[in-house]
């Protein structure tokens, strides 16, 4: 009997000394107790992988709104009723506070990582603590769409948006005259940053420098150009290009001409889909004179700043005869007299006016003499 008894208290002095908390402790360790079904821990574990996989990228900032759970312990972060977790504004100063573990810093860190630092924080208070972190606004997931488009802007972007979705969150791309706005260029263009967030995080300012310079100037983003009636109107697949979080898109407007001379109105025309040649331009105008010389000439200024002059017959382009001629935005098209035609013209002008002289002449109004 005496050795039982011997026994039990020897079992229960060495459970004693597995239940006294290590040093450092504030509290005793919790253990996972609550309830944990397959369905529920299925479906968290899925909504991490699928966040991970989306965004391994992306470091969380100002303006970013992270959800943060203990799985299978609400009652540790103090969630409110009905809530498995807190969320979380990041605030310029890139820290968060939360029970037990206190101030615990975000900068520079994506959310695999803050989950990690969570998790070893944790475990000093929690038996095996399994922390979740996800984003519920991404504050630098977004792309911004410049130019012709309905609704340009600032959008959300969400994993696997391709060029196609944000022009379509934008609005569409503006068509010009009835349909409102100025008409789109030939092609788009994405601007995009050079460097990742992680490799931005982790590089110094000298290796920065050095990894973002392109012929002794420091170019922060690249230029892609992609053709817009090919992707737009012909659909193909091969310019549909997935973006990517911080993306500028923009779509040029086709821009404007000057037609100037012997057209009916001169002034200037909007480019557009049904305005690109230099017979539509003319004809946007009004049409040439009967006193304008056949040989019309464009000027056009390119980006070295050079002039250069083209010469070409407009009327054998309007009667099919000539290929016509794209204008691009900033031309000036001269439209020059004919001396030959511009005698016709004047002659043609005086026979007008003496029919008209005559036919009011002889006009005689009603209780007339």
């Amino acid at each position: 009997m005496k050795s039982c008894v011997f026994l039990l208290l020897l079992a229960l002095g060495a459970l004693g000394c597995v239940a006294t908390p290590p040093r450092g402790l504030v509290t005793d360790p919790i253990d996972l107790t609550d309830p944990m079904t397959p369905e529920l821990e299925k479906r968290l574990t899925s909504d991490v992988n699928l966040q991970l996989r989306q965004q391994e990228d992306y470091y969380l900032g100002p303006g970013d709104i992270i959800s943060i759970r203990l799985i299978g312990r609400s009652d540790v972060l103090g969630a409110s009723e009905g809530k498995e977790g807190v969320e979380i504004e990041l605030g310029d100063d890139e820290t968060i506070s939360l029970p037990l573990i206190g101030a615990v810093s975000v900068r520079d860190k994506t959310v695999a990582q803050l989950q990690e630092d969570l998790r070893e924080a944790y475990s000093a208070y929690v038996k095996d603590p399994r922390p979740l972190v996800l984003v519920s606004f991404y504050n630098r997931n977004q792309v911004t769409v410049l130019g012709t488009l309905r609704e340009p802007g600032k959008l959300r972007y969400d994993y696997g948006d391709t060029v196609m979705d944000a022009i379509f969150k934008a609005g569409g791309i503006s068509t010009g005259g009835r349909g409102g706005g100025m008409a789109p260029g030939r092609y788009l263009r994405i601007y995009r940053e050079r460097l990742s967030w992680e490799e931005r995080a982790n590089l110094s300012l000298e290796e920065l420098a050095e990894r973002l310079s392109v012929e002794g100037r420091i170019k922060t983003r690249e230029e892609i150009v992609i053709p817009i009636a090919e992707l737009v109107t012909q659909g193909t697949l091969l310019y549909n290009i997935p973006l990517q979080p911080g993306d500028v898109l923009y779509v040029a407007p086709a821009g404007t001409v000057n037609v100037q001379g012997r057209v009916n109105s001169p002034g200037v025309v909007f480019l557009g889909p049904s305005v690109a040649t230099l017979t539509q331009a003319i004809v946007e105008r009004g049409g040439m004179r009967y006193s304008a010389n056949s040989i019309v000439e464009v000027v056009r200024q390119y980006p070295d700043g050079q002039y250069v002059t083209y010469r070409m017959n407009a009327r054998e382009m309007q009667n099919r005869r000539a290929r016509d001629f794209r204008v691009q935005d900033g031309d000036e098209i001269f439209v020059y007299g004919d001396t030959l035609r511009a005698v016709g013209e004047w002659a043609a002008e005086v026979t007008r006016g003496s029919i008209r002289a005559g036919a009011s002449a002889t006009y005689n109004p009603v209780g007339g003499n």
